[in-house]
């Protein structure tokens, strides 16, 4: 969806827009101090990403993640994987299905290969995500909706050995918000949401990122991890 026309219940004008607000309810000056690494989760977190990286100096890294679906249902989506090979499962529906947990894992390892490694030449010359060991590290994202993404992100982050995690979204159901606290030091959203829609339904505008877009938005950063990396060695 590129514009809300339809229902005048957005909540956000566009990514700018909800730029500007999630900004407003970050702690910019304790990160700066504490060296907080980003990381982008989707495509909208990428812009989100490359802006506070711009203005605030904050290094940054993305995080790659590709959804686990159903057999002949590619609307049904019951996993994800990280390029960590962290994974989360919906178990109840995984059990409810009659599925195999060992099919989950399966498609896993093959979606990793054909998908994951992909991004990563085309995103990162190759590279695997940054090391990430004690360090504090907030994940962002344009909005949460399944939890899936946010969720594997968290787990494999926390296997990385991070120091703290934190998660930021313009916007994430108010059930979702629960579960996450669960798991990080801290949550930041502008709007926790009840009977939660889906993203794109609260921006009026939200048009999608092509991959070449956001290869120039993270190529055109100088904070950008890997490729700082790369300048080192």
């Amino acid at each position: 969806m590129e514009e809300n026309s339809e229902f005048d219940n957005y909540l956000f004008e566009d990514r700018a827009d909800a730029y500007n607000a999630l900004v407003e309810i970050l702690p910019i000056k304790v990160m700066q101090h504490e060296n907080w690494i980003l990381l982008a989760l989707s495509g909208g977190g990428v812009e989100f990403t490359v802006k506070l990286a711009q203005r605030y100096g904050f290094d940054f890294d993305l995080l790659f993640t590709q959804a686990i679906y159903a057999p002949n249902n590619d609307e049904c989506q019951l996993a994800v994987v990280s390029e960590s090979r962290d994974i989360v499962i919906e178990e109840k529906l995984v059990k409810s299905f009659g599925i195999s947990f060992d099919y989950i894992y399966e498609e896993a390892e093959e979606l990793y290969h054909k998908y994951i490694t992909k991004y990563q030449h085309f995103y990162r010359k190759g590279l695997t995500v940054s090391d990430l060991k004690d360090k504090k590290v907030m994940l962002i994202d344009e909005g949460c909706e399944s939890g899936f993404i946010a969720m594997c992100a968290l787990k494999s982050v926390i296997n990385m050995g991070v120091k703290k995690v934190a998660v930021a979204a313009p916007l994430m159901p108010d059930d979702l918000f629960g579960l996450l606290d669960m798991k990080a030091d801290k949550i930041y959203t502008v709007h926790q949401i009840k009977d939660f829609i889906e993203v794109s339904y609260y921006y009026r505008n939200l048009p999608q990122i092509k991959p070449k877009k956001v290869k120039q938005m993270i190529e055109d950063c100088r904070y950008y991890l890997p490729f700082k990396k790369g300048e080192d060695q």
